[in-house]
């Protein structure tokens, strides 16, 4: 069974609240937010907004049914220039992005395996 059967907003909330007390340091604004799908209206996506790359970056799960998850980041028209803290900080974003790639492919697992 894909796990996104199983997901809805409520529980992506969830596990994001979960997220946020592990501590990670970001200036990432991450959110959950209504995803337009017809056929599950409770359905939620993963938002991301890299702030020193001012991209957005969408998480979901992969098709198929090991509970694994992907980031989607937007295409970029315009070239971005970052000084040495600048790329520090964006660097950060990304290791927070990861961390939190990891925790949702944990937490689906997890899901998956007491079904």
């Amino acid at each position: 069974m894909p796990v996104r059967t199983l997901l809805d907003k409520a529980l992506l909330e969830a596990w994001l609240t979960e997220f946020r007390t592990l501590g990670y340091l970001t200036g990432s604004d991450i959110r959950v937010l209504d995803q337009e799908d017809d056929t599950d209206p409770d359905t939620g996506l993963i938002v991301v907004d890299l702030t020193e790359a001012k991209t957005i970056t969408y998480l979901q799960p992969i098709t198929g049914e090991d509970g694994a998850w992907k980031a989607t980041m937007e295409a970029r028209d315009a070239t971005i220039e970052l000084g040495a803290v600048a790329l520090v900080n964006l660097g950060n974003e990304v290791n927070v992005l990861g961390a939190l790639v990891s925790f949702l492919e944990a937490k689906s697992k997890a899901l998956l395996a007491a079904r």
